[in-house]
This record gives C-alpha cells, structure tokens and sequence, in this order.
C-alpha cells in the first residue's frame, strides 16, 4: 500500500465534493470539470488526475466526530477510536508485522512526518524505517559505500550478534527485542543495496520524472512507487500544509492541488503501466475534511462530520462514486462509513484479516480493528466476499 497522507486536513469540498450550485460562500471559487469516469466532476485544479478516474474509487461519505489534529489523525491511521488506554499500532505497522518481506528492504517505510505512524503496542520493532520527505538527495548510512570492507562488515555483525545473545539469555524485554530487529533491519539494507537503489532516481527517465512533476511529494511517490517494486508492504509519503485556515484558495490553487495533481496521477498511471496496480492499494486522504462555509480569512475550518478520500488499485471498485454529501457539503446524506470501515476493508485487500487478534505488551488480546466492517460496495465483485 502507497498512502499520500495530506496532513492538517485537505479541503475536500474544493477537490472531490464540489458544490457548484450552492451560496459563493460554500462553494469557493474553483470550478468543477468533467473527468474520464461519464458523470463525474472533480477540481478544475486536478487536471491530470481528471483522466484517471475510471480508475479510482472516490468515497464521499466518510465521516467521524474528532476534528481535531492529532486524535483525528491517530483514527484514521490507525482504524481504532483514539483511547487513553491503548496505543493502537499504525495500519503500516500492522501490515509489517502480518506480512512477510523481502530480505534487504524495510517492510514499512514514511516520508516526512506523519503522525500517529508508530506500532504502538505491537512494539517498536514494527515501526516504520523513516526518511527525511524534503531531503532532494540520497540519506547517508543506507549502503556500505564503494571503499567498504564487507569481511570486516560480517566480523563485526557477528560480534554484535554474540553479544546480543549473552544479553537475551539474561534479560527478556521487549525494547531489546525492538532494537535488535531494527539492527537486522539495519544490516540488511546496508548488505543488499537495494534501498539505495530504490532511492536513487537519478536513473529515472526525465519522462517518468516530468509525469510525477519536481515536487518533493512527486519525488517521493517515485520513491515509494520503487520501495513497493523492492519488496516494501507500506508506504507512506507525508505532505505538510493542507491546514488551510487562512487563503484556503490560494494556496491550494498555486501550490498544493498542482503538485498532488501531478504526483498522485504520476503514481497511479505509473503503477497500471507497470502491471502493479491491481497489487497495490494507493489512498489518499487526511484527518479530515474542512468546513463548507469559507470563514472571514477566505480559509476553511476543521470540519469531520463530511469528508472525501480517494482509492486506487488494490481489487478496489475502479469508476466508482461511494456514497454522497447533502447539497451544502455539511453532512452525510448516503452510505456512511467511518474510519474503522475504511480500515478494515484497506486490510482485507492486503490479505489481512482485520478481525485478527493480536497481543499487547501487557498481554492483552485485542482484534487488530474494534468495530470496523468491511464494506464490500468498495470492491470489485471478483473479491467480494
């Protein structure tokens, strides 16, 4: 799974849930244009992602009731009601504990900063190996290095390792446990220099660059796009600013729906031209959506009671419209779902049941997703189940 976080929350209503009929005040100023799935219109500004959407599943109906930054964002990625209680792991965590990997590339792996994005009680040998979403090039420390001596490497390995054995037989913690599994993690990518070549683009077509356009979140979906190609199970490229209090308008027009316009649609073309889309489950979305009424900033407010996301890929519905908004953008008016329903049915197409239990370090057993269905509406009939 590819997930194009767009933290602080997108505008929903200016992108995929436009209402051109209603006051100048809920309506903004965009306008809407016509897109390859007949009946369907999105944001003039997305252009690119226009002539993909007979091959997206748009959901207009998602809605929760936390619009707030941090708890909305803990609910939707992890699927669970944000609790005092519990630290519920990541989606990508999950998968990386649930699904085997490659040898030589992270299972799960972000950009940026995305919040919530830990394993929480599945313990931190499950949290995603992080990188820089700005850095223009390679990290340091993912390869040896041509001058590298790999024998002296290996001697070193093992050291570690006799160490670390002397260490478990006389202590059983969890933390040690975490460490050493991102150590191995660690010495796998240094061994097999196969994220590095992820990374690097440099040997990427000036088409296929043009295609995802030169912005840090096109760069990085290149990146993530090749990470998966690699062996990774999750990724997710964050992208900072859609907290669009003030100049909603703006910033959106000459800055923020350009650039995810031209990335996301880079990715999915890119993925059905490479035969991976129907094995690879692409999201986009944020915490929530924003207010349909335009505040005296000319920005959009907080706003989870209505909010829009987009699916790609996956066994997903390709062409299809989930549900509706009433005709201000306030409220669901069809086919709700919520968090925990988009989770457990992103889960289910990863071959991850979302009903499973799993144990929490104090030894608690809890399902991977509480109360979430999965809503088979979203799928193409040959995964139905």
């Amino acid at each position: 799974m590819i997930l194009i976080w767009l933290g602080g929350g997108p505008a929903t209503i200016d992108m995929w849930d436009m209402k051109p009929s209603a006051s100048s005040m809920i309506r903004g100023e965009f306008q809407p244009i016509s897109t390859t799935l007949p009946g369907l219109q999105i944001c003039e500004h997305m252009p690119q992602l226009a002539k993909l959407m007979h091959k997206c599943t748009l959901i207009r109906s998602l809605k929760h009731a936390i619009p707030a930054h941090g708890p909305g964002s803990q609910y939707l990625i992890t699927g669970n009601l944000p609790s005092a209680a519990v630290e519920y792991p990541s989606l990508g965590s999950v998968t990386a504990k649930m699904l085997d990997s490659l040898g030589g590339v992270p299972s799960y792996v972000t950009f940026g900063d995305p919040p919530s994005r830990e394993a929480g009680y599945l313990g931190s040998a499950w949290n995603p190996f992080e990188l820089d979403a700005s850095l223009p090039q390679l990290p340091e420390g993912i390869s040896l290095g041509a001058d590298a001596d790999l024998t002296a490497f290996q001697k070193r390995v093992r050291l570690r390792d006799l160490f670390d054995r002397q260490f478990d037989s006389r202590n059983a913690d969890r933390v040690a446990s975490g460490i050493d599994a991102f150590q191995q993690q660690a010495v796998d990518v240094l061994r097999q220099d196969t994220v590095r070549k992820a990374l690097d683009i440099e040997t990427v077509p000036d088409e296929v660059k043009q295609r995802y356009g030169t912005s840090t979140v096109g760069t990085n979906a290149i990146r993530a796009r090749r990470l998966i190609e690699a062996g990774a199970r999750f990724v997710t490229v964050g992208v900072d600013g859609w907290d669009t209090h003030v100049n909603n308008f703006t910033q959106l027009r000459t800055n923020l729906l350009p650039q995810l316009d031209k990335a996301l649609a880079g990715l999915i073309f890119d993925l059905d031209r490479r035969g991976m889309l129907n094995e690879t489950v692409v999201c986009c979305c944020g915490e929530f959506g924003r207010t349909p009424q335009v505040n005296a900033s000319a920005g959009r407010d907080h706003w989870s009671s209505a909010m829009s996301l987009l699916l790609a890929g996956g066994g997903f519905r390709e062409g299809y419209v989930h549900g509706a908004t009433n005709p201000t953008g306030t409220e669901v008016s069809d086919s709700p779902l919520g968090p925990a329903d988009l989770a457990a049915t992103i889960l289910s197409r990863l071959g991850i049941d979302p009903a499973t239990h799993t144990q929490t370090s104090s030894g608690r057993t809890m399902p991977i997703v509480r109360n979430g269905r999965i809503v088979e509406d979203l799928l193409m009939p040959a995964h139905a189940t």
